[in-house]
């Protein structure tokens, strides 16, 4: 969405300098109740390129200039009455236009296609998105996922664990994420955290969480990314946070953090993992405990465990367990947030590596 109108890019168009495959379709809408509109309500639509042509040689459109704004415009209008003389909506205008500009370029090139993996360019107005979340207009959700604004979530330590919870956390519609981390990414974080980083990503040494705030910045806004730490001397960045998660299982100052969310009445999940080898490979816990606002389960008191007490903390790649820790974890805040249905509460849930079983409880 672009100042009031739909904008489809990369369709193919073929003009008298030859086959193009940068056409622009450009139509006016309006929101009307959370629907987009037809602005125009006819079967006009604008162009950007140069003339587009059909197999003949002959124009398809007339010249029509019109300011799209951010420097862009298009050129041409195109008129073409549908058989039944009205279009049933935006999708199918756009798919006829779309198809007769591809007829036209595919006898130049019959392997050409209006589909090449590109999305819809559009943002609706005050999502936290670069572009369009096509699948929850396609799937009825929008009114579900509107739980998710006004949020504001924290993960403290972007490792195993909290990068995937990043991944998550970032496909939904909160205003902000603030990351905590003030280690470096380095090899062996690249071997249990999503996606694929590049060999010179790894010789950069960048602080982990102001890598993956450039890394999720290309898909979600608003992320802040704080090259340290988070002890007692710099919890006021939180103030603000709706729901935090606690993924840095070396967290010194872990039990004075907890006590300081919970007094404050900020909800929050400590994810945990013990691993140990044994003759038939690793075994042990995962571990998703919440502390929603209002709790009065009792707090730890010690830290979590020290490096070297288990083979977890000595970098053993286990992304698989990293990835469902935190996938745990982000089910359960949402749950909170009723985006789950819910049978029966519970604030713990632990998964079992050997017995291959999962169970909920409370937290003590």
């Amino acid at each position: 969405m672009q100042n009031g109108h739909l904008i489809v890019r990369a369709l193919p168009y073929l003009s008298a300098s030859g086959l193009h495959r940068d056409g622009k379709l450009v139509l006016p809408v309006n929101d009307s109740g959370g629907a987009m509109m037809d602005a125009n309500g006819d079967h006009r639509i604008f162009f950007a390129g140069e003339e587009p042509l059909d197999e003949r040689g002959v124009s398809l459109g007339s010249v029509e200039p019109r300011n799209l704004g951010a420097g862009e415009a298009s050129s041409y209008m195109l008129s073409f009455k549908p058989p039944s003389g009205v279009y049933p909506g935006i999708y199918e205008k756009v798919r006829h236009y779309a198809r007769i500009l591809g007829d036209a370029a595919r006898h130049k090139d019959p392997d050409v296609t209006s589909t090449p993996g590109a999305a819809f360019q559009i943002v609706e107005d005050g999502l936290p998105f670069v572009y369009r979340d096509t699948n929850t207009t396609r799937a009825g959700l929008t009114a579900l996922n509107n739980v998710f604004r006004g949020q504001t979530v924290a993960i403290v330590g972007v490792g195993g664990t909290g990068s995937y919870i990043l991944d998550q956390v970032a496909k939904t519609w909160v205003d902000r994420i603030i990351l905590f981390d003030g280690d470096e990414f380095e090899n062996h974080n690249a071997f249990r955290a999503p996606g694929a980083a590049t060999l010179e990503t790894l010789q950069a040494h960048r602080n982990k969480a102001e890598h993956f705030a450039e890394v999720y910045s290309r898909m979600h806004t608003g992320i802040e990314a704080h090259p340290e730490a988070l002890t007692t001397a710099n919890l006021d960045v939180l103030q603000d946070a709706t729901f935090v998660f606690l993924a840095a299982a070396d967290a010194e100052q872990r039990p004075a953090i907890m006590a300081w969310l919970r007094e404050r009445g900020i909800g929050f999940i400590d994810v945990g993992m013990g691993l140990r080898q044994e003759g038939s490979g690793l075994t042990g816990l995962l571990r998703s405990t919440l502390y929603p606002p209002g709790s009065t389960s009792t707090l730890p008191v010690t830290p979590a465990a020290a490096p070297g007490q288990d083979d977890y903390s000595t970098n053993i790649q286990v992304a698989d367990l990293n990835a469902l820790n935190a996938l745990l974890a982000v089910i359960q805040w949402k749950r909170t947030l009723g985006y789950y249905a819910t049978h029966t509460a519970a604030d713990e849930t632990v998964y079992k590596l050997f017995l291959n079983e999962l169970r909920n409880g409370d937290a003590a």
